[in-house]
């Protein structure tokens, strides 16, 4: 699968070396996170979570990210080009027509969900979205879809 992260673990941070790099990235999904074969494809999705996932995917398209939403190390590395690189790439396709759960799972205290993400023009994007037991964003990731 293709991604683009723009936000993770502190151990995906070390491996991946930078966020949003300019050009797509095959990657696994983070480490702290199952295989991609222990998710569950068909899980009903958490209502709660799939409008913060919204709300903050929003967020990123405007470029005004609010940042206490993010746990520590998200928030030490998401800086102002991060968020700029992110709004560059999604920012312009509008409000999506549909935000789809793909695939969730749950490990080591983070719930996660891959949304497709589809636009009026047809595009579609991959939407990686992760929160801790606390409440707070953990991993975030753009990327084609399988």
């Amino acid at each position: 699968m293709m991604r683009i992260f723009i936000g993770s673990f502190a151990l995906t941070l070390a491996v991946a070396g930078a966020w949003l790099p300019a050009a797509a990235q095959e990657y696994p999904p983070p480490g702290a996170l199952p295989p991609a074969s222990a998710a569950s494809a068909t899980a009903k999705p958490d209502p709660a979570m799939l409008g913060r996932a919204r709300h903050f995917f929003q967020e990123l398209q405007t470029g005004n990210v609010d940042r206490s939403d993010l746990a520590a190390g998200p928030n030490a590395n998401m800086n102002n080009a991060t968020i700029s690189n992110a709004q560059h790439m999604i920012g312009s396709l509008g409000t999506p027509v549909s935000f789809v759960q793909q695939q969730a799972g749950s490990q080591n205290g983070v719930s996660w969900a891959i949304y497709l993400v589809t636009f009026k023009n047809g595009q579609s994007i991959d939407f990686l979205y992760g929160v801790g037991s606390d409440g707070k964003i953990t991993t975030l990731g753009l990327g084609t879809p399988r």
